[in-house]
């Protein structure tokens, strides 16, 4: 017997800082509302131990402090995060898997999630949306990068989706 289904949203969010993930998490927190939950995930990359003790740990320290900081940076930039139920997931790994982990262990409804829009170049080499798409094991919006009106914005505004003639 499968456990019931909370009726309130859940979504999960891929954060990283760029316009793109700021637009994802806006449409996230319009999404769950006062009555959903908000899992906002931004993964790390985890430097290679083979590195040694001494020149390891300063590392992970940098790594993991860069990482606060883009959280932090999504912080003061969405203050709709202060009027809604939200954990903060910083997993030390791979971006995609990290993203679909979360969605699957807290039965995400959706994962909205920022694409940079690198071209054809990193499409031959997959991206971390399209690697969610397939791991995902729930609905997956993407925002792509070249929707984002962003040239005029404020230092800390959150960018807006551009009017569908903007980008033809």
């Amino acid at each position: 017997m499968s456990a019931p289904h909370d009726p309130r949203p859940c979504i999960v969010v891929g954060f990283d800082g760029s316009p793109a993930s700021h637009v994802a998490l806006s449409r996230a927190i319009q999404r769950v509302g006062s009555a959903g939950r908000l899992y906002l995930v931004h993964a790390w990359h985890v430097p290679q131990d083979w590195l040694g003790r001494g020149q390891y740990q300063p590392l992970v320290d940098r790594a993991l402090s860069d990482a606060e900081a883009v959280i932090e940076r999504a912080k003061q930039g969405h203050p709709g995060l202060a009027g809604i139920t939200y954990e903060v997931e910083m997993i030390g790994g791979a971006t995609a898997k990290a993203i679909a982990d979360v969605a699957e262990v807290r039965r995400a409804d959706e994962i909205i999630l920022g694409t940079r829009g690198f071209g054809r170049a990193r499409a031959l080499l997959g991206s971390v949306a399209h690697e969610v798409i397939h791991l995902a094991t729930c609905p997956v919006t993407v925002v792509p990068e070249r929707m984002i009106e962003a040239p005029s914005l404020p230092e800390h505004a959150e960018p807006a989706i551009a009017p569908a003639s903007a980008t033809r």
